[in-house]
């Protein structure tokens, strides 16, 4: 199952399937793709942070209940239930943290590189274990890994199915933040708040720069980006951060200090 707590403009999503370390069967998928389409569509959400129950993050689908479906639509439902589940959650206008609170395999580290950002406990590890099943990754994770980390490197874990620390996660650009351990979602929701400081207007155009850039001749993304800062220059919200840097110029502080 998918358990959803609602905080303000923050929404905690956690897969809640313990006793299979969080692998993913059809209801929860279903569930999990309804609950991202539904996200995308709710103005009043800014972050949300994806976690996984226990001791694991998430060991992608659940191969018990998938033992049942041999046919190749069988597989292209599986790839198609999750990969545009996924496709909608980088595309979506919030930002997604993945809080990677234990190991995370197969699809469940496909599902952390369509986060935005990811925090790692320092205990947790990660492994690409689709070739010991003989499949490649379905949700879309071979791609957003190459783009990540570069074809050699992709290919290297994508062929060994060998387990990556945080560390070493850290190192390669997996992940952005390394938490103690126990304190993955902690440090998520520290990072959200972070996030959730700033005008909703300015992260969303910054997350839609950041993302569109890979798909963008790079003329047509500096445009982009120069269409984007000239309207945020001219809202109301920049002018009013520029009023209270003004303010405290005036009152004698320091006028150099931003924030």
């Amino acid at each position: 199952m998918l358990r959803v707590e609602r905080q303000g403009e923050l929404a905690i999503w956690i897969v809640d399937r313990p006793q299979r370390r969080n692998a993913m069967d059809w209801a929860t998928m279903e569930a999990f793709a309804q609950t991202v389409a539904e996200a995308t569509r709710d103005p009043g959400l800014r972050v949300v942070i994806l976690t996984g129950a226990g001791e694991a993050f998430l060991s992608g689908a659940d191969l018990y209940e998938m033992a049942h479906y041999r046919t190749e639509a069988d597989g292209y439902r599986l790839g198609q239930v999750m990969g545009e589940a996924l496709r909608q959650l980088e595309e979506a206008p919030w930002i997604s943290i993945a809080a990677i609170n234990g190991p995370a395999r197969g699809g469940g580290v496909e599902v952390a590189l369509a986060c935005d950002l990811r925090v790692m406990a320092e205990d947790a590890d990660l492994a690409f274990v689709q070739v010991a099943w003989a499949l490649t990754p379905g949700w879309g994770g071979g791609q957003r890994l190459r783009r990540r980390i570069g074809p050699g490197r992709a290919l290297e874990l994508l062929l060994t199915a060998r387990r990556v620390s945080a560390e070493e996660a850290l190192r390669l650009g997996l992940i952005e933040r390394v938490a103690p351990v126990g304190q993955a979602l902690a440090e998520a929701q520290a990072l959200a708040r972070e996030i959730l400081r700033w005008d909703p207007e300015a992260v969303r155009a910054i997350k839609a720069m950041i993302r569109d850039g890979d798909s963008l001749p790079f003329h047509k993304a500096l445009q982009m980006e120069r269409e984007q800062f000239a309207h945020l220059w001219a809202a109301p919200a920049h002018w009013a951060a520029m009023e209270r840097f003004l303010q405290r110029n005036r009152q004698g502080l320091d006028p150099g200090r931003a924030g």
